[in-house]
Parts: C-alpha cells; sequence; structure tokens
C-alpha cells in the first residue's frame, strides 16, 4: 500500500478552500496560465521551454507569475516574495499540508507537488519532471499522474449533465471525478494506488466537492453491482514492453487495462447511461482499432463513438517514450528504443491512435448498435455540447419511424454555417470546381465537401418550409418530377441533419403557422417504411457466426425493407474526399451525392469471435437497476 503524503485530518478544508480562492484571484486558473506562458493551449507546456518560461515571460514576478513559477514549472521563490504571494493564513495551510520545502540556507522556497489548472478548478499532483537534483533524489516510488493532454481532452469531451452518480476510473489526482461531481448526487473515483487516491482526496477539499468519494481498489471492485450514469475513465494506455510505470503502462499491447474496462463496462453502465474512456489504441494493418475495442464489448448492445484525435507511427511513438530532454545516455537510449519497437512490431502493429470513446446503450430498437468515428484536432478548448450534438442526432435519425414523418417536419439552417462554392480557372474563364459548407464554430469536421444535391438542398431552405415542400421547390426549380426526387432528398435530409447541416423541428397539427402539410403531387404514397440502418461497424449476432448482443431485449425479426437510413451515405459523407484538406482542421468530409452513391454497398460488419471474452452479460432493467434474477 502505498504510503500517503497529505495528512489531510492535519488540513484545515476551509483554509486550503480558501487558499485555492486566493490562486483563482491572482489570476491562477487555465486560461491565466495559458496566456501568461503565452501557449495556444496549456497541454503544450514543455521542459525544453522552462528557460523560456521562467527568464522571460515570466520575468517581472508579479504575484501570478510566482505562483505559476512556484506551484507548477518546479521554480524557487524567496521568503519575500512567499510573503506577498500568501498571507499568513495561506502559508500555514501550505506548512500543515506540507507543499512547500524551505532551503535555511538559501531562505527560498520550492514545491514538493505541482498544481495543475482545469478551467477555474486545481488539482495538485507529483511534479511531471525530475530534472532538478532535489526532485530525482524525492521522486516516488508510485507517482500521482500529473495532468497532461489526455487528461485535458477528456475534460473537453465529457458530456455533462444532471444525474444520480458518476464512476471515475483509474482516478489518479481525481480531476474527472472531482468535475463530474459538479453534475452529480455523487461520485466515486477508484484508483490502485493508495498515494493517488489521497491526492484525490485532498483535491476534492480543494475545489469543495463535497460529493466526491473516492477509494483505492481495482477498477469496478469496490463498486460491487452499482450502475452508474457517467463512466470515465483515463487507463493506462502506453504499450511498454515492461512495466515501469504504473499510471502511464498498459501492457505490451497498451489493451490489459483498458480491455478490462469495456468488457466490465455493460455490467455497470445504467440504462440512460454515458460512458467515456481517453486512450490511446495500437493498430493494424488491415485491422481498425475500432474492431478491437468492439470485441471487448462482448457483442453488448452497445453504441460506440470514437473521436480520433491523432495518430503517431510506432517508431516515432517509441522515440517519444524513451527519449531524454537533457543528460542522455545514447548507449541507454539505444537499447530502450529497440525494445520498444520491437514490442510493437512483433504484434504487428503499424501505428497508435490516440482516440475519445463515448459509449450508450442502443435503445433503438430493431436496429443493431452502431460504431462510429469522426477525427478532430485536440481540442484546445470544451467540445462536448458539439460532441453531444452529433450523437444525439445519430440516435434521433434512428428513431425516426418513416420518410413519411418528414412531412411534418419543418427544415431550418444552423446560424454558424458557410455555404461556398470554389472555382477554378480553365483558360477562358472560371468553372465550379466542388461546394464547401464550413463551420464557423466547430472543432468536429469543421468544413465539409458537399455534392450538388445537398448544395441544391440548403439553397431552397428558407427556415419556415417543411421538407415536402423544400422537395417541391427544387423539383420546380429543376424541371424535374417530384417522384424522381422525393425519396432521395428526404434520405439526404437525415444525413444532413445527422452532420449538423440542418435542423429538423416537428411542427404541431395545432399550430397557427402550421404550413400545408399535403404531401406535393406526383410524391409517392408508399407505406411506412421500416427504419433497418446498416450500422458501420456493428457487432453481429449469432446467425452471422458472432456473439450474443448483450440485451434484455432482442431485436425483433427484421423485415426485407428498404433502410430509411442509408448507413452507407454516411460512411461516405464521413469519408469523403481525402485529397481535400482543411488548413485549420482535420481533413474535410465529403456527403455522398444521394442520386449516385446512395445504394451502395454496406459495409463488413465486425467479425466477433464468442470465444474471445466469457459469456455475454444482459443488458440492465429499467432505471438503471441490475438485472433482475435468471435474466
Amino acid at each position: 500500500m502505498s504510503k500517503a503524503f497529505f495528512d489531510l485530518e492535519r488540513i484545515d478544508p476551509d483554509g486550503l478552500r480558501r487558499l485555492g480562492g486566493v490562486l483563482r484571484a491572482l489570476g491562477y486558473t487555465e486560461q491565466g496560465v495559458r496566456d501568461r506562458l503565452n501557449l495556444k493551449d496549456i497541454t503544450a507546456i514543455e521542459l525544453a521551454a522552462y528557460p523560456y518560461y521562467l527568464n522571460y515571460r515570466l520575468r517581472r514576478r508579479s504575484p501570478l507569475d510566482l505562483a505559476i513559477m512556484l506551484l507548477l514549472l518546479q521554480g524557487t521563490v524567496t521568503e519575500e516574495e512567499l510573503k506577498e504571494l500568501f498571507d499568513a493564513d495561506a502559508r500555514k495551510v501550505l506548512r500543515a499540508a506540507r507543499i512547500l520545502k524551505r532551503d535555511p540556507r538559501a531562505r527560498t522556497y520550492r514545491a514538493r507537488v505541482s498544481l495543475y489548472p482545469v478551467g477555474e478548478q486545481l488539482f495538485f499532483t507529483d511534479h511531471r519532471f525530475a530534472h532538478q537534483p532535489w526532485i530525482k533524489a524525492r521522486v516516488p516510488r508510485d507517482p500521482v499522474m500529473y495532468l497532461g493532454a489526455d487528461s485535458y481532452y477528456l475534460a473537453r469531451t465529457t458530456l455533462r449533465r444532471p444525474i444520480r452518480a458518476a464512476l471515475d476510473l483509474c482516478a489518479g489526482s481525481g480531476v474527472h471525478g472531482v468535475m463530474a461531481a459538479a453534475s452529480a448526487e455523487r461520485a466515486v473515483g477508484v484508483d490502485v494506488s493508495g498515494r493517488a487516491v489521497n491526492f484525490a482526496r485532498l483535491n476534492a477539499m480543494l475545489n469543495d466537492a463535497w460529493n466526491a468519494v473516492f477509494v483505492e481498489g481495482d477498477l469496478y471492485s469496490p463498486v460491487g453491482g452499482e450502475r452508474f450514469d457517467l463512466v470515465l475513465a483515463n487507463p493506462p494506455f502506453v504499450p511498454a514492453p515492461v512495466y515501469e510505470v504504473t499510471y502511464r503502462d498498459g501492457g505490451p499491447s497498451g489493451a490489459d487495462v483498458l480491455r478490462r474496462i469495456i468488457a466490465s463496462l455493460p455490467d455497470h453502465l445504467a440504462q440512460d447511461g454515458v460512458a467515456q474512456v481517453v486512450t490511446h489504441v495500437a493498430e493494424r494493418e488491415g485491422e481498425s482499432y475500432l474492431e478491437r475495442v468492439r470485441r471487448w464489448l462482448v457483442g453488448a448492445n452497445m453504441n460506440m463513438h470514437a473521436l480520433r484525435l491523432g495518430e503517431e507511427d510506432v517508431v516515432d511513438y517509441a522515440v517519444t517514450h524513451t527519449r531524454r530532454v537533457f543528460g542522455e545516455q545514447y548507449d541507454r537510449y539505444a537499447g530502450k528504443l529497440l525494445e520498444w519497437v520491437t514490442n510493437l512490431r512483433s504484434q504487428r502493429f503499424q501505428r497508435v491512435v490516440g482516440v475519445v470513446l463515448t459509449f450508450q446503450w442502443n435503445d433503438e430498437a430493431p436496429h443493431p448498435p452502431w460504431t462510429q468515428e469522426d477525427e478532430a484536432k485536440p481540442p484546445a478548448r470544451d467540445m462536448s455540447a458539439e460532441l453531444a450534438r452529433l450523437v444525439a442526432a445519430k440516435r434521433r435519425v434512428r428513431r425516426i419511424p418513416s420518410l413519411q414523418a418528414l412531412d411534418r417536419m419543418r427544415v431550418g439552417v444552423p446560424d454558424d454555417i458557410l455555404l461556398l462554392e470554389r472555382r477554378r480557372p480553365t483558360g477562358s474563364g472560371f468553372e465550379t470546381k466542388d461546394f464547401r459548407v464550413v463551420f464557423r464554430s466547430a472543432l468536429m469536421s469543421p468544413e465539409l465537401d458537399i455534392k450538388p444535391l445537398v448544395r441544391d438542398l440548403l439553397e431552397r431552405v428558407d427556415n419556415r418550409s417543411t421538407v415536402p415542400q423544400v422537395i417541391a421547390r427544387l423539383a420546380r426549380d429543376t424541371g424535374q418530377a417530384v417522384a424522381e426526387l422525393d425519396d432521395r432528398c428526404r434520405r439526404a435530409f437525415l444525413v444532413m441533419l445527422e452532420r449538423g447541416l440542418v435542423t429538423l423541428d416537428e411542427v404541431p397539427a395545432d399550430a397557427a403557422d402550421a404550413p400545408d402539410l399535403v404531401r406535393p403531387a406526383g410524391a409517392a404514397d408508399a407505406p411506412p417504411i421500416t427504419v433497418v440502418p446498416r450500422a458501420t461497424g456493428a457487432a453481429t449476432g449469432p446467425a452471422s457466426g458472432g456473439a450474443p448482443e448483450r440485451s434484455d431485449r432482442p431485436p425483433a425479426a427484421q423485415p426485407a425493407a428498404a433502410p430509411l437510413f442509408d448507413e452507407e451515405l454516411g460512411r461516405q459523407f464521413r469519408d469523403g474526399a481525402a485529397d481535400v484538406v482543411s488548413p485549420t482542421a482535420a481533413p474535410a468530409k465529403t456527403v455522398a451525392d444521394p442520386f449516385t452513391e446512395l445504394d451502395g454497398p454496406p459495409p463488413d460488419p465486425l467479425a466477433v469471435s464468442g470465444d474471445e471474452m466469457p459469456a455475454a452479460r444482459p443488458r440492465p432493467a429499467g432505471d438503471g437497476a441490475p438485472p433482475p434474477a435468471g435474466a
């Protein structure tokens, strides 16, 4: 058991919270630190730039400069500067918590731990870098992980809402459990390290998270069979040849802990719950990392969204995790690098992908669970609302009972999009090259290349007309029959809804401004179409040789009807032209032309081997309660 660093019984909680208030008043926040150090993002702090930070950015030694120097960059301050920075009560708290170390000969102080800001909240961790002799001499055996980029990315993508209970696995400093406590009745954090639990409890006290509890244990074991509305995890995920750093290394494949978290997730996620995991996943050529993750779910009836934040070749990844900035011993470095590369290549890994995974129960029966991947640059600000909109739109599309349900839908266009036409020279003038939609405030796929049909529909949306009226307008302007356009335009609107290009709001039957909802002449009066989406990467059931779905609501028999929302269209929308790249974000995506590409073959379902994992377990009963006996 790790030795506790903080004696929590000696620390005055009110005094600790006042200390946090003093620091925030100085500007010691995520934005304040970022601006003072001239960083695009606080995750960009690096040891090689310490001389620049300390001798240029912080040279004025203002109170905020001193706080950053002392608590984040492992610098020293004089006794006089410490008194300028903190009053007597604050210094008393720092002494009781053993946060500061005094050098009596030099009459200076330095911090034993680091303090990271996340938004307005503050979190103590062990030091990230051991570049000073006094730090090297006191590196703990089981250090508490600093707040790296992965911690900030998960904080910026967490889907927050008022909930009953949240669970933070591999809690470390407790950052995600403390933040979740702000919108939960109670939050539970679990970590295998007693030192980490000690830090997390102090951080809960510092941030007044009175409803956050942190316990020592192995993943789900301390919570028994309890189900949670929000499950968060930032597990050890680095594919290291040997275990060296507890909070970092996830075994030779990197998945030792991650796999266990995902495999047991169906037993601990409430019916309407959300689980999110930030991680790295190694990927083999010809096998998507999404296939590996889907297998770990053992056929659970869960939807999965992956926000891909970047990737590294295995050699570059190995270099990143073995090199040292200063005091390099080449022979030792060369040996470790070869060991890491050999470990990764022996498992046929080609790249390592950084990703935020989001899981929810699939309540869109009888549809199979879907898997979707989107790309974004690592978020430098909160993007949870954008991710929530995408997931909600995906689920809403699959719940629409028929294409005819769009008859009463009023079409709108969001205020933050721009429709651009790009033209190229021909020698005698210019011709249209393509069309593009730009989201002015989006982080996920902020630019989309679109095909002519999508452009034609967007240009005829006036934020008042219903779907049939927009289609009739297009038919009139182009001289085509409504019957030829109706079905494909309706399907295109569903794709556009999912990607945020349009909004669809149902018009109440008794609304004073309800438009004429009679379908335009010539539109096909087909019977309602049963929704049978072809979900990319959906886990298959026993009929196709896959693992049984872990659900207490088995899908009904699928009628042989045309799908309402074609997942192939959605996939082409997401994966479009690879040679068109946004200058400020991930590659632009392409909206497939429903006229020519709607009926393309669906992607092959993921093969899920039933003997790779234990027997399936059922989906939770209503209200997130454990399943009934014998289920």
